[in-house]
């Protein structure tokens, strides 16, 4: 008895270039381009390609006219890297199907505005991550970068592929070139078997979440309130999906960052104004007195990671007073208060006379006063008038 099997395979060819598109160990053929027209070569099996499409201009596919009694067609978009799909039939009573593993089929699209890319300069590169839906194990990071001067096929996307799923029916690291006036919009699908899904670190179930862990008491307490871990893990994970991303922001490195303006205007009344009063979409916001790193910090704390400020509280701080972001602020103040010692005390003390912060002036002002043999007096000079005041009459 026969059966029919269908396949759907995807590939993407430069004006001088060939591929050998596999169906199974037993059927594969190879793609040769030349220019417009395409040569099918090379078939191993017996399998019939009943529609051959192509994608190009505004996303969507058309059909070409195809021969099933030749080996050769031809394409409509010869500027560039060109991209087909395949539609294939096989009909064998001796076709073996190997694999009974259940198989995922995941799509994802890829978006990025053109604003972003046309901020890029020659050999600049902006680097990011996503994490395919329901699988919190694969999560992909992906390259854009300028390649050339002009605004034609200037920009090349690479997409790290560690896992070896298929990714728009290829394995191995995803690469597509584009033009830098185009909002790049990329659906993709990424297959792979069930059983093949990495665990995430820290899980004990397939492609779920970490588990909640025990507290570090030497680390201070957060100001967000207390979430599972579950819980505070999927909004990180929401916060951080670029896909809808509609701000950025522009470090002092050039670093661009990501975010979404719904939840900055909620911690803070500057992002607010800002989004208000802007007329470009995405909205970019120019950070250039802070690292991409300083920023990362921030923004992830905003997205329920409170750690992730721990050792840059100062650099955060900053950027917290920049923008008025009020719980990043009184997180830094608490953390203050629990690190000020001898060896900081004139930076915290005018920290805090800067800020009004009563807590933590009680407690550089009592510093000043107990351990003046531990304190380097050539900075005392560097303190104004008012500090010194309240240092010389503060009682122990």
């Amino acid at each position: 008895m026969l059966q029919q099997v269908n396949f759907v395979r995807t590939a993407h060819l430069d004006k001088e270039s060939e591929t050998t598109i596999k169906l199974s160990d037993n059927l594969e053929f190879t793609l040769q381009r030349c220019r417009w027209t395409h040569e099918i070569k090379n078939v191993k099996g017996d399998f019939e390609i009943t529609k051959i499409t192509e994608t190009y201009g505004n996303g969507q596919p058309r059909e070409l006219k195809y021969d099933k009694s030749s080996d050769r067609f031809e394409a409509t978009d010869v500027s560039g890297k060109t991209n087909l799909t395949f539609y294939i039939t096989v009909m064998d009573e001796m076709t073996e199907i190997k694999e009974t593993k259940d198989i995922c089929a995941v799509k994802y699209e890829l978006q990025i505005p053109s604003t972003i890319l046309q901020r890029l300069k020659i050999r600049q590169f902006y680097k990011s991550q996503f994490v395919l839906p329901g699988y919190d194990g694969y999560k992909f990071t992906y390259f854009v970068r300028k390649i050339n001067d002009s605004t034609e096929n200037d920009i090349d996307i690479m997409i790290e592929n560690p896992y070896n799923v298929e990714v728009a029916g290829k394995k191995g690291d995803f690469n597509f070139v584009c033009d830098s006036t185009k909002d790049i919009i990329l659906p993709m699908f990424f297959t792979f078997y069930a059983d093949e899904i990495p665990i995430v670190e820290g899980t004990n179930e397939l492609h779920g979440l970490p588990q909640e862990s025990s507290v570090d008491e030497s680390r201070p307490e957060s100001v967000i309130p207390s979430h599972s871990s579950k819980t505070a893990t999927l909004l990180h994970n929401i916060a951080t999906n670029h896909r809808y991303a509609d701000v950025y922001f522009i470090s002092c490195d050039r670093g661009i960052i990501p975010s979404h303006r719904c939840i900055l205007a909620e911690f803070s009344n500057i992002f607010a104004t800002i989004f208000e009063e802007s007329t470009e979409f995405p909205i970019q916001i120019t950070a250039d007195e802070f690292s991409a790193q300083t920023i990362h910090s921030a923004l992830n704390f905003l997205y329920v990671k409170s750690d992730s400020i721990i050792g840059k509280e100062m650099k955060v701080f900053k950027f917290a007073i920049k923008f008025g972001i009020q719980i990043l602020i009184d997180e830094c103040r608490s953390i203050f208060v629990k690190s000020v010692d001898s060896t900081n005390v004139f930076e915290f003390v005018q920290i805090a006379y800067s800020n009004n912060f009563d807590e933590l002036k009680r407690k550089c002002l009592k510093i000043l006063a107990e351990k003046k043999g531990e304190i380097d007096l050539t900075k005392v000079a560097e303190l104004s008038k008012n500090i010194l005041f309240d240092a010389f009459c503060f009682k122990l």
